[in-house]
């Protein structure tokens, strides 16, 4: 059952479409981000589901409950759609202390002074800001007044919360810590979350299902495998991983009854019923599948290593093959490689292909690699 949907939705700012027809149906319960580059439509869009933002046109229904239509005029302000929402901008009131920004939406609900106290501890401790509740907004930094929004959103407790890259000015180890505290008041409370961010490693972590976007256009939605191992275009293969996957030009060649891509004059394996004729192709392969062998195979490809950077459980490895720069990732602490001269190989099993033209994906007759992960 879908708790949120949203029907042709358009958004436009004077001339500039920001948001051109956008569909999306999200299940009840559900962790799900909205996922892009700055000026993608995940904000806005975030803020039409809020009623922040009114749509140019369509429909947003929350819970069966039409909040917004251009067809019949219905326009449900903000206030009365019961959600839950954190601000990248905190949104906080000065002239009020740490607690009572946490309880005003408690009190203005006439809840119980004992239910407001308990939600108050609670909320304090998750965020680490027990002790701080009688301080006000200006007293405390700018990852502690986050924290406050997130104690916020915490004591209220919604069905529907929305969430606006709200980790972005904490530190890397509060902004881990966090990040579990996030996904565990959504289990907590079953909570139908949509959460918009830049960040891909905040969206494989915490999602149920990531939403990537491109100049206001769904570019692909799945479940996190399904985004990082079958990416649907170029866009999205590019835009999740670190290190970045590595793009490379080859040409689809076919000989003996078996088909191969040609690169730098070594043929390579393809995934079997790759659909695609014979002919140039753009194909893909992450740095931890690259294989770093010491002696050649019969696709194997001479590499020159270049840069080694210890990253803690793992190395990126910057090599160089006839003038191609490609990135490998070894999962141990390394500070240098034995040799300089290496031999690396590309598993069929591995590599993605993209249409030059299109730049969409080439299936194959075979599963997807993230086939039986999905289901």
């Amino acid at each position: 059952m879908s708790e949120i949907v949203l029907s042709n939705i358009t958004k436009s700012y004077g001339s500039h479409l920001a948001i051109p027809g956008l569909d999306l149906d999200i299940p009840k319960g559900s962790f799900v981000t909205l996922l892009g580059p700055s000026g993608c439509g995940k904000t806005t869009t975030l803020r039409v589901i809020a009623g922040l933002e009114q749509a140019t046109t369509g429909e947003v229904v929350l819970g069966g409950r039409t909040v917004y239509s251009s067809r019949t005029g219905v326009f449900v302000p903000p206030e009365r759609r019961g959600l839950g929402f954190i601000f990248q901008s905190y949104a906080l009131w000065p002239n009020m202390k740490v607690d009572r920004n946490i309880t005003l939406a408690l009190s203005e609900a006439k809840q119980p002074a004992h239910v407001i106290k308990e939600r108050l501890s609670v909320a304090l401790a998750k965020v680490q800001l027990t002790g701080l509740e009688d301080r006000y907004p200006s007293e405390l930094s700018g990852g502690q007044q986050q924290r406050v929004a997130v104690a916020r959103l915490i004591a209220a407790r919604n069905a529907i919360l929305l969430m606006d890259e709200p980790l972005s000015n904490l530190d890397a180890k509060l902004r881990t810590e966090m990040r579990t505290e996030l996904k565990r008041l959504h289990r907590e409370l079953q909570a139908t979350t949509v959460y918009v961010t830049h960040d891909q490693v905040e969206a494989l972590t915490m999602s149920d299902i990531i939403v990537v976007m491109k100049d206001g256009v769904i570019q692909q939605q799945g479940t996190p495998y399904e985004i990082y191992h079958d990416p649907a275009n170029l866009f999205v293969a590019e835009f999740i991983g670190d290190p970045r996957i590595n793009l490379l030009d080859g040409t689809l060649s076919t000989a003996g009854g078996e088909r191969f891509v040609r690169f730098e004059e070594t043929d390579t394996p393809v995934p079997a019923g790759l659909q695609s004729t014979d002919g140039p192709v753009t194909f893909a392969i992450r740095p931890e599948n690259i294989a770093i062998v010491e002696r050649p195979g019969p696709a194997s490809l001479a590499a020159e290593v270049d840069i080694v950077q210890p990253t803690g459980s793992q190395t990126i490895i910057s090599l160089s093959v006839k003038g191609h720069r490609i990135t490998a990732l070894i999962p141990r602490f390394e500070t240098t490689l034995a040799k300089k001269n290496v031999w690396i190989d590309f598993p069929a099993d591995r590599l993605t292909f993209f249409d030059k033209r299109s730049g969409t994906r080439i299936p194959s007759a075979k599963p997807a690699l993230g086939a039986s992960h999905a289901a």
